[in-house]
């Protein structure tokens, strides 16, 4: 495999089992947007298109490409992202000094910025915005990181 493509599914390693991610959007900016498949799986096989179809545990950017060639992930499967758009919205924590001040809602098309002190149930879920590379993406897969338990790990 030498073009990695929308839908493609690739697996990354971390000591507790294999993620996947599926690759869904390319930001010319930001880079590739991609689903958090639910559940670490060690051994056997994974029906990854049915995986594909149910929801995600969040999405992020990952700079997929690289890790390709990097072979920090392997591909594992295409699985078409059928009808998929990116999310309007993403949000951020908005902490000064360690301090937390609020949330940043994100539009993802402007990338305009709105502070808001509480999240609203819908806010609640919205997944992250930024980059994110493989380090804290296995370290967050590890925790067993969820866009809940972020909430109250912010605000607390």
């Amino acid at each position: 495999m030498t073009k990695i493509k929308m839908g493609d599914i690739f697996e990354i390693s971390t000591p507790k089992g294999n993620a996947y991610l599926h690759y869904v959007y390319s930001d010319k900016t930001i880079g590739s947007l991609i689903r958090v498949l639910s559940g670490l799986y060690t051994g056997g096989s994974v029906d990854l298109c049915k995986l594909a179809a149910s929801n995600e545990r969040f999405m992020v950017f990952f700079p997929l490409s690289a890790a390709f060639r990097r072979k920090i992930v392997k591909y594992a499967g295409h699985c078409d992202i059928q009808d998929f758009v990116k999310p309007a919205y993403m949000r951020e924590e908005n902490n000064v000094r360690g301090v937390f001040l609020g949330w940043y809602i994100i539009d993802t098309q402007t990338w305009h910025r709105q502070l808001v002190k509480e999240l609203t149930p819908a806010h609640k879920q919205l997944s992250p915005w930024g980059c994110w590379n493989d380090t804290l993406l296995i370290e967050k897969l590890m925790e067993g990181w969820t866009l809940e338990e972020w909430d109250k790990k912010a605000e607390s």
